[in-house]
């Protein structure tokens, strides 16, 4: 303990005054006597102790409350740290404003973004005129990088607005060092950190070197139940006309109360598909499913709804997707016998076929242009690849289409090497010319799920008179779906970008026509058309992803003309667009803030819809509390970090406590007048 003026104490001489007077004001007693005294005289002495004693005590109160009154004229204080004690000169006061949803919650004394901003306008006034402000929030706008007067920063702290972003504490904090040390005039700063601080964005241990003092100001929510939508995907993230559709969802309870029998709903196209009931214990999590089926294409705009309150922003999750009405598929054939077999086992298959619509077109006469708009290629016993074949190739099945191999067994091993290298699949080792059964299918695949109605260990699959031996890449990610009985694989497939390339062992002709007649053959050549369409992702992060490739049937001469309609408001605004190898992109940058469904159009044609959902950072609504607050500080090894929880109290006496340290001059005063009173009650009910 210190004192602000401490010649004061000089003062406490005076307590000789009350000692001088307690000596010298003796009672006279005058004795009387009587014939027996012995009553007396223990009478006398209890007398003259119970005396003595009060006036011990009204000389103690009176020298402690002289003492009490000299202290509160020195000003006593508890010294804060030497470093913190005065402002620098040209230091920069950095206010953070947690504006997340999690601040919309109510306290005892209103809501939480309301007391934050009144509290960083409080932190404005107390300080000096001629300091400099930065104000941050989660938007990290690029307004919020200027420095700002006093003048300046309480006009914007009254605008603060409530947001979805959702950002750590450390990099609120680590962006203030870095601008403070970028700015050439500032000393060290000072940041205030208001907020509820939720555990999942309160990560003091990853704050950067400290050239500053941090102060986290808590403020603390009333109890609230939350039960909400965490995340939802799709099993198959590819989406054709009658396929099943089995959505999953995932709903966390973060609570403690259990939920039983409430509903999960699922709309799509704005009519409700779908509906099952879910239950949930406190603290924990269940994935429920929906299942429907696609009955119409084009685009698909769904939503899963569940019913909660307070918070109701994260009771719904956006999804989109695309249904194609038709899948092309392209087939590719050269002049050769064996070619122009295979050709005709293909054009069976499809023929009449109101889904899978088949052009056929020879090597010789290709259109390169067509390769682009197909959605499966089949490559007929081709005998090479000319090298800007093969680099369209790569790049279309980059972008989303699927290439279907079927070689020849005579000596083209290094121009199957050239295609299969292209794509990182396992190269031609050599020729098996024996025949061989297919005798292993891998029903767990998703490529022949639901394909069989029973799994037979010895069913009857067709014989291949001689395949092609390939090299077993362990960095390769080619799955075997079909082998045969040495282990051999007989057709195969991996993903390359958006697109998959798959790969049989053996020629489509007459000599392996047993395959081409077997139930083996419809499955195989069908499925491998319908997985052809691209994996679509569902629903975006409002704040996670800046920019978005467009499907590639969107025209590249659109770019100018692109913009981006919020279908609930109709409010529109023009993205940042340009070309990448898989197609158009789109930046939408920060225009997107409210959840929902977000047409891309152009000439009022919709090309696709992007659907937004709020981050679920915000819905976990478990908080550290003031002293696990200073336990984390003190893991972290921060050494100018501490928490203010009088956030009741004026800023003002929070600042100067913050500067000079704590006051106890009003304890002082507080304790003098405890003792004059305690001195008036002994001497007005103590009886002798």
């Amino acid at each position: 303990m210190k004192f602000l003026y401490p010649t004061f104490l000089f003062a406490l001489f005076t307590i000789v005054i009350p000692i001088i007077i307690h000596l010298f004001s003796f009672r006279r007693y005058k004795t009387v006597y009587f014939s027996h005294v012995g009553f007396l005289k223990d009478i006398k002495k209890e007398s003259q102790k119970k005396s003595r004693l009060k006036q011990l005590l009204m000389l103690l109160a009176r020298i402690l409350t002289i003492v009490f009154l000299v202290f509160a004229f020195s000003q006593p204080y508890i010294p804060a740290d030497k470093e913190t004690a005065t402002s620098s000169s040209g230091e920069v006061i950095g206010v953070y404003i947690d504006n997340s949803f999690s601040m919309n919650a109510l306290s005892e004394k209103g809501q939480l973004l309301e007391r934050a901003r009144n509290k960083a306008a409080e932190i404005g006034q107390s300080y000096p005129a001629g300091t400099m402000f930065r104000l941050l929030t989660n938007d990290l706008t690029p307004k919020h990088q200027h420095l700002l007067n006093k003048e300046q920063f309480i006009s914007q702290v009254a605008n603060i607005k409530s947001s979805p972003a959702s950002v750590s504490l450390s990099l609120i904090h680590n962006r203030f060092e870095m601008q403070n040390k970028l700015h050439e005039n500032t000393g060290r700063g000072t940041l205030y950190l208001i907020s509820d601080f939720q555990q999942n964005i309160t990560d003091p241990e990853n704050f950067s070197e400290e050239t500053g003092f941090s102060y986290f100001m808590p403020l603390i929510p009333n109890q609230v139940n939350n039960l909400y939508i965490d995340s939802c995907w799709v099993e198959v993230p590819a989406h054709g006309l009658n396929q099943e559709e089995n959505i999953f969802v995932k709903i966390k309870n973060s609570s403690d109360e259990d939920y039983q029998n409430l509903p999960l709903r699922l709309f799509l196209n704005d009519s409700l598909k779908s509906i099952t009931n879910f239950s949930v214990s406190a603290r924990n999590e269940i994935t429920a499913s929906l299942k429907y089926t696609n009955v119409s294409s084009g685009i698909q705009l769904g939503r899963v709804e569940i019913t909660d309150y307070p918070f109701t922003h994260d009771n719904t999750w956006y999804l989109s997707y695309f249904v194609e009405p038709i899948l092309k598929a392209l087939a590719i054939y050269s002049n050769t016998e064996s070619s122009q077999e295979g050709l005709g086992y293909i054009s069976a298959l499809f023929e009449n076929d109101d889904y899978v619509e088949l052009e056929t077109m020879s090597i010789q006469s290709l259109q390169i242009s067509k390769l682009a708009e197909s959605n499966a290629i089949f490559l007929i016993n081709p005998e090479n690849f000319s090298s800007g074949f093969l680099s369209k190739l790569e790049s279309i099945v980059d972008a989303g289409t699927s290439v279907v191999l079927f070689p020849q067994l005579s000596q083209q091993a290094p121009a199957y090497n050239q295609f299969l290298s292209k794509f990182n699949a396992n190269t031609v080792s050599g020729v098996d010319t024996t025949s061989l059964e297919i005798s292993g299918i891998d029903f767990d695949n998703r490529f022949f799920r639901n394909v069989f109605k029973e799994q037979k260990e010895n069913a009857l699959l067709p014989k291949i008179d001689g395949h092609l031996k390939f090299s077993e890449n362990i960095r390769s990610n080619e799955t075997p779906l079909l082998w045969f009985q040495n282990g051999d694989k007989a057709l195969s497939g991996l993903p390359y970008g958006k697109g998959k390339v798959w790969v049989f062992a053996f020629p489509l002709d007459k000599r392996n026509e047993m395959f081409a007649r077997d139930i083996l053959f419809v499955p195989s050549l069908y499925n491998i058309v319908l997985n052809s369409l691209p994996d679509q992702q569902i629903s975006h992060t409002i704040g996670k992803e800046q920019t978005f490739i467009l499907p590639r049937n969107v025209n590249a001469s659109l770019e100018s003309s692109i913009k981006i309609e919020n279908r609930k408001t109709g409010e529109t605004f023009i993205p940042g667009t340009g070309i990448s190898g898989q197609g158009m992109r789109i930046d939408p940058g920060n225009s997107i803030e409210t959840a929902g469904h977000y047409l891309v159009k152009s000439n009022n044609e919709t090309l696709t819809a992007l659907s937004f959902n709020y981050n679920r950072n915000e819905s976990d609504l478990r908080y550290f509390s003031p002293a696990e607050l200073e336990k984390r500080i003190q893991l972290a090894n921060l050494k100018n970090a501490s928490v203010l929880t009088n956030l009741s109290a004026n800023f003002t006496e929070v600042l100067q406590e913050i500067q000079k340290g704590k006051q106890l001059w009003k304890w002082c005063i507080l304790f003098a007048l405890l003792f004059i009173v305690t001195e008036v009650l002994i001497a007005r009910f103590w009886k002798q």
